[in-house]
């Protein structure tokens, strides 16, 4: 009986060995049974280790490798072509020992064959300093792997924090903001398994963000008035052209001077036509008429610019008033002078 009872122990305590080795490492005893050709006990060793999460992309890429040949030693091509894919989504250059048997070969082939028309997984980061944000962006997920974003960041050299963020096509993670943030990102599996790794502890994604505020200085307020300002034009910036009123003068006078011209143009021709009247005997009547008609014209340029002239003297007049002007400031001052004094007028014009 004491005998049975010993052997009870031991077979206990093997199970209870063997089931702590296997909760320990999955991904090994799948690798050793698969070196042995157990596949039978490899198939939920893999499983168990793909379930657990925690697993880096080239640890990852061999689970599924181990599947793929697994499943394809236990003839599910389905299976065995499925964890082909991811593979080769994750590892697109993998490939299988040479002298494989063609039946762990077909389902590879297939897989090879899946990224003839599709990309294998592709994803980039983008990052922006204000507000600090980094951006997973998908190029590539033909088969839907990526879950998470997951990032780890230190904020101005202070401890390590984590974020994760449901992912999408472009997945931004939102940072504090700082001076420096030092982050490494991950894209995760439904299991939290990392696909892809971006950044590192040694070689992390840089943030270089906006300085703090300064402290502010105390304001000392001075024992001397302060002189004011030159005027409240200077104040607000100088007007646009056309509010100011010396283009409108400007035009005035322009117009004034042509107005002017044509009306001596006018005179000039009406004491021609005089002439001609009073000696009409030695002239023709088209000479004449001549006259008349560019003495007309003269008249009625001469009227025109008169008018034009006076409505640009108005809207120069109302510009002047409206604008803002200078402060004038003025002081009268004696001063001793050699031989006498002086008075002096002076200020701000």
């Amino acid at each position: 009986m004491l005998r049975g009872l010993l052997v009870a122990l031991l077979i206990a305590e093997g199970i209870t060995v063997e089931a702590s080795a296997w909760a320990g490492d999955p991904l090994a005893d799948g690798r050793a049974a698969v070196a042995e050709s157990d596949y039978v006990a490899a198939r939920p060793a893999l499983a168990a280790a793909l379930e657990a999460g925690g697993h880096g992309p080239d640890e990852l890429a061999e689970i599924y490798r181990l599947t793929g040949i697994v499943e394809a030693a236990l003839g599910d091509a389905k299976a065995a072509t499925d964890a082909f894919t991811q593979l080769l989504a994750l590892s697109p250059k993998a490939t299988l020992p040479a002298g494989t048997s063609p039946k762990l070969k077909r389902p590879f082939d297939a897989a090879v064959r899946y990224f003839k028309t599709h990309a294998p997984l592709a994803l980039t980061i983008e990052t922006v300093a204000s507000p600090p944000t980094i951006t997973l962006v998908s190029g590539s997920d033909p088969l839907g792997m990526v879950a998470k974003a997951h990032v780890v960041f230190t904020v101005d050299g202070g401890p390590e924090r984590t974020k994760d963020v449901i992912a999408s096509e472009r997945t931004d993670i939102a940072l504090p903001a700082a001076r420096r943030i030092d982050a490494r990102l991950a894209a995760l599996d439904a299991h939290g398994n990392r696909l892809i790794e971006i950044g590192s502890k040694e070689v992390p994604i840089v943030i270089v963000g906006q300085p703090g505020p300064e402290p502010v200085a105390p304001v000392v307020v001075a024992a001397h008035p302060v002189e004011p300002a030159r005027s409240r034009v200077a104040a607000a910036g100088p007007l646009p052209v056309y509010r100011r009123w010396w283009p409108y003068a400007a035009a005035t006078a322009v117009f004034g001077g042509a107005a002017g011209y044509f009306a001596w143009t006018a005179r000039s021709d009406s004491q021609q036509l005089d002439r001609l009247n009073a000696d009409s005997v030695h002239h023709q009547f088209s000479e004449a008429k001549s006259v008349e008609d560019h003495a007309r014209r003269s008249a009625l340029f001469a009227n025109i610019g008169l008018g034009v002239a006076g409505a640009f003297a108005i809207v120069s007049g109302v510009m002047y008033l409206a604008a803002p002007h200078d402060h004038l400031e003025t002081r009268i001052t004696a001063v001793p002078v050699a031989g006498g004094g002086a008075i002096v007028y002076g200020g701000n014009f």
